[in-house]
């Protein structure tokens, strides 16, 4: 072997061809895992890379084999406890399988979310996990049909042929709505995300659903599908709340459940005596606050772990040509959040 290089250069893989006096195609199928390679050289070599110090340059690599070892993740809003959740069950998998992400909040901004998409395209991603803010927008249709990597929406529905994970919000909503139904309630405040979403349409699919069945009224002026946010969710319920005919009992999305509590608060309302509160989605604050509120809870981190599972075996080769659409199963969570409608004095307003 030759003598090393002087530490103050960059060692490249010409360094260690010469030191291990091999070829640098002998180095390039070493550094590739080819099994073509004698057990003699292979050892030259690793020792030539362990006493040069070589460590390979990523980038040049992800051009040699035209993989970046990147996937691009896009969420609408990471500060969502349930979609962080859904990024901490996806990002392990990925990771054990050699995979960096690139992850990436969009806010709920089309322009946002657009710049994002673009800025995967020009990383060369390997793959991507999305969830857009509208499933309905044709540009956003458009766009993710200009992919040529494999592609894994995640809680959305769109018109392209690709991998969808979904949680059961039709059913979850229907059996929170029935379950108030059967404790007596009628006025039934809806709080959730809008219906430019699966979830947003499948939410209102399953209310309506659980009055239609019992044949009772469904109590439209009470429906609020709107803005994503805290501040939404506590101007929602605070408006519902007051009145002649307030609401007895509101079923809401994860994202506004603190905001609905601060409406509750600001009224100087009681739960379960004034107001029966279920939540679309188990947060660490449905199951701290007192009372605990009674949850439908999704798996979000397991609807993480099925779509990087779903886009590592695109990635290997082995999936089918046809897409899958995957609903990962849910749970009604009992909580003290709950009790049968009581009068009480109109709020005012």
């Amino acid at each position: 072997m030759k003598k090393p290089p002087a530490r103050s250069a960059a060692v490249t893989i010409k360094h260690v061809a010469r030191h291990a006096g091999v070829s640098l195609g002998t180095v390039s199928r070493v550094l590739n895992h080819a099994e073509n390679v004698d057990a003699s050289l292979r050892q030259r070599v690793a020792q030539s890379i362990l006493e040069l110090g070589y460590e390979p340059n990523p980038v040049a690599q992800s051009l040699r084999s035209r993989q970046s070892r990147v996937i691009g993740v896009l969420m609408p809003d990471i500060q969502n406890p349930l979609t962080a959740a859904a990024v901490t069950g996806l990002e392990p998998v990925l990771t054990r399988a050699g995979y960096t992400l690139f992850l990436a909040n969009s806010h709920s901004d089309r322009e946002r979310e657009s710049d994002v998409l673009e800025q995967f395209k020009r990383r060369r991603v390997d793959g991507v996990i999305v969830m857009v803010a509208n499933d309905k927008d044709e540009a956003t249709r458009a766009q993710l049909h200009d992919f040529s990597v494999p592609l894994v929406m995640l809680e959305r529905v769109i018109d392209l042929d690709v991998d969808c994970v979904l949680t059961n919000q039709y059913e979850g909503t229907y059996r929170a709505t029935r379950y108030l139904l059967g404790l007596g309630h009628r006025r039934i405040c809806l709080i959730t995300v809008p219906a430019i979403t699966h979830s947003g349409r499948e939410r209102l699919r399953g209310f309506e659903a659980a009055f239609t069945d019992l044949a009772v009224e469904v109590p439209r002026d009470l429906i609020h599908s709107g803005g994503r946010q805290h501040p939404y969710g506590r101007d929602a319920a605070y408006s519902s709340l007051i009145g002649r005919d307030p609401a007895t009992a509101i079923v809401a999305s994860g994202g506004h459940l603190a905001g609905v509590i601060e409406a509750v608060r600001l009224l100087n309302l009681s739960i379960p005596r004034h107001l029966s509160l279920v939540t679309l989605g188990d947060t660490e604050l449905a199951a701290l606050i007192e009372p605990p509120i009674t949850a439908i809870r999704y798996d979000w981190a397991a609807t993480g772990r099925c779509a990087a599972e779903l886009l590592l075996d695109h990635l290997a080769g082995g999936h089918s040509s046809t897409w899958q659409r995957i609903t990962v199963t849910h749970e009604f969570i009992i909580r003290g959040s709950c009790a049968a409608p009581s009068d009480r004095t109109p709020r005012p307003g």
